[in-house]
């Protein structure tokens, strides 16, 4: 998102805040699970359907790994997540934070890039869901205090107009903004098995339910594929290690779900145009330009990805049904054969948006959606919820208020890959 573009839009999206709790720093002090078992075959007999996890590994012979396969693969069709991002925050009794699931197995814990591995006992301690910076350790931290914009560590200074990605930001309100390692660099990445009796499988998209029966068959029969995608900066990418060119040079969810189809569908000619402007709003991708360069792509399937922007805007939610109906419905004037995938947006900062919003946007399209044909949606949102009630927002943003950082913007890649690709 241009930043000049977002710091007009904060003043609207403050006025109609939640305080919610999902940012709060005490997260450190929330209790893990009770009765959790090793995850063992054994252990889980009487409990899930085992069918329903085919990645599912025995935790003594889990191993830490990170290459294609881990990156996209949606981690709840097993018992492993890699790299889970974690910010640890001292709030006056030590550095901690926590983890989306209670660990049965630490696997590896390593910095933002992954080059770096910690060691559990001498720089961490784990404890139910909260892993603990121990005194002397190596692994980064800030403090509420700097989170807060105060006493800030060199070299990154606040500013009110950004000049220097790396080491600037902005306190927008009561939220410290920045595109620099002050935010990414001092997440770490935790990698380790989980209970799968703890996974809520109907809050996450699959195969069997996400639709789109013309895009899986021309993908099944190895035809000619087109993936258009269109919205604001999340569309585009923006904070993706790729996107600014520093490491680990992750791309943006878009393209890693495109590469792994390609990957999983070999005989199939599957291209990738990304539309996305930051800054933008459903009603410029009404546009005649936009909506003419789509029909132009002749695409198998849209992802749409508008809400963020709109929500800071103040869009009302009647409004902003009438631009997602009008470019759906322009698109099937010209294409009828297109299909359309409608994003519900990965909550931003809840400090900075209200979520009733949000709220009210889904509604208003899925009960269009469900009466009109070739409509799907992808719920990124409730995915969302669901995990900050355990994290805080900072441990899963790329800029502190409404980007993704590398690990969600996998999610998103896992997402589409559930959407489309049977285990």
């Amino acid at each position: 998102m241009n930043f000049f573009r977002l710091k007009n839009l904060f003043s609207a999206a403050v006025a109609a805040v939640m305080l919610v709790c999902l940012f709060a720093i005490s997260a450190c002090n929330g209790a893990g699970n009770s009765g959790v078992t090793d995850g063992s075959a054994s252990d889980i007999q009487e409990g899930p359907d085992m069918t329903l996890f085919p990645d599912y590994v025995n935790p003594n012979e889990a191993e830490y790994a990170f290459g294609k396969k881990e990156i996209v693969t949606p981690y709840w069709r097993g018992n492993i997540i890699y790299n889970e991002t974690v910010m640890l925050v001292d709030g006056g009794e030590g550095a901690c934070g926590s983890l989306q699931y209670e660990p049965v197995k630490i696997l590896s814990v390593r910095d933002f890039d992954y080059d770096e591995e910690y060691e559990e006992g001498k720089d961490y301690t784990v404890e139910g869901r909260v892993i603990k910076r121990t005194e002397g350790s190596a692994m980064p931290y800030l403090t509420e205090e700097n989170l807060s914009g105060r006493n800030v560590p060199s070299p990154y200074r606040e500013v009110t107009s950004i000049s220097n990605a790396e080491t600037d930001f902005v306190m927008m309100g009561s939220v410290l903004y920045t595109e620099g390692s002050l935010i990414y660099g001092h997440q770490i990445a935790v990698s380790y098995v989980y209970d799968v009796k703890d996974v809520d499988l109907s809050q996450f998209p699959s195969y069997k339910t996400s639709g789109l029966p013309k895009l899986k068959e021309k993908l099944a029969t190895g035809e000619d594929v087109k993936i258009v995608i269109t919205g604001d900066s999340v569309g585009e990418g923006c904070s993706s290690s790729g996107y600014f060119k520093r490491s680990p040079y992750m791309p943006n969810f878009i393209t890693l779900a495109t590469d792994n189809l390609k990957e999983k569908y070999p005989t199939a000619n599957i291209s990738m145009t990304n539309r996305s402007k930051g800054g933008m709003t459903s009603s410029w991708g009404t546009e005649n330009a936009q909506v003419s360069a789509i029909i132009g792509d002749a695409p198998d399937v849209l992802f749409i990805h508008f809400g963020i922007n709109d929500c800071g805007a103040g869009v009302g939610a009647g409004n902003y049904l009438d631009n997602i109906q009008s470019l759906i419905l322009q698109v099937k004037a010209s294409l009828p054969d297109c299909e359309f995938v409608f994003i519900r947006a990965f909550p931003p900062n809840g400090r900075a948006y209200d979520y009733d919003a949000f709220e009210k946007y889904w509604k208003r399209v899925d009960a269009w959606a469900q009466k009109t044909n070739g409509v799907y949606t992808l719920d990124m949102f409730s995915i969302g919820i669901k995990m900050l009630e355990n994290k805080k927002y900072t441990d899963v943003t790329g800029n502190g208020i409404n980007h993704l950082n590398d690990y969600t913007a996998r999610l998103y890649a896992m997402a589409i890959t559930a959407m489309l690709v049977e285990s």
